[in-house]
């Protein structure tokens, strides 16, 4: 990477402290041109994961539920914070556990992504889990009190058509999903 392309950081002050979900900075940057930005915003979120879950009949395990931020029903898919110094894996198996009651005999990270260049945000380890087993119920109880569909290929691909997936790191998992199965044909 070219470094006359890279912005050089003069100070970075807290603006609001949210831990453990949320803080957001402002910082004084310089651009290559020698032009200064004194209130560049910086989002940070806790890295996480994401676990696009498959049956033995490969349908997708996606929730419907109420997102609060998008203000709507959406499409979802379980998902979490990666907590003291967790593994992506690691994190993966939690969360299944604890939002449903399942482990699991295969775990595979399928890419991880920034949420958004532009703030920082967060880490989100999209992760593809087969072979699953049901051990228990859920621990927690999700806040949007999530419905549980198994889509099949077609069903996803209709759910993106029709928008049913609001959120762009939903959407982007959902074709993930989708590359990865016709990946293998």
């Amino acid at each position: 990477m070219s470094s006359s392309k890279i912005w050089k950081l003069h100070c970075r002050d807290k603006v609001y402290d949210g831990s453990p979900f949320i803080k957001i900075f402002k910082d004084k940057v310089e651009l290559p041109s020698g032009d200064i930005i004194d209130d560049y915003h910086r989002i940070e979120v806790n890295n996480a994961v994401m676990l696009l879950i498959e049956n033995d009949d490969n349908q997708l395990l996606v929730y419907e539920e109420y997102r609060h931020g998008i203000g709507e029903v959406s499409y979802t898919f379980p998902a979490g914070g990666i907590e003291n110094n967790e593994t992506p894996n690691v994190a993966a198996a939690r969360e299944a556990r604890e939002e449903l009651g399942i482990s699991f005999n295969h775990c595979k990270l399928l890419k991880s992504y920034i949420v958004s260049g532009s703030y920082m945000f967060s880490e989100l380890s999209m992760m593809s889990i087969k072979n699953i087993i049901e051990i228990s119920e859920p621990n927690e109880k999700d806040i949007e009190n999530p419905d549980v569909l198994w889509l099949s290929k077609k069903d996803v691909k209709d759910a993106i058509s029709n928008h049913e997936f609001k959120g762009l790191t939903y959407a982007t998992a959902a074709l993930l999903w989708l590359f990865n199965k016709d990946e293998k044909r």
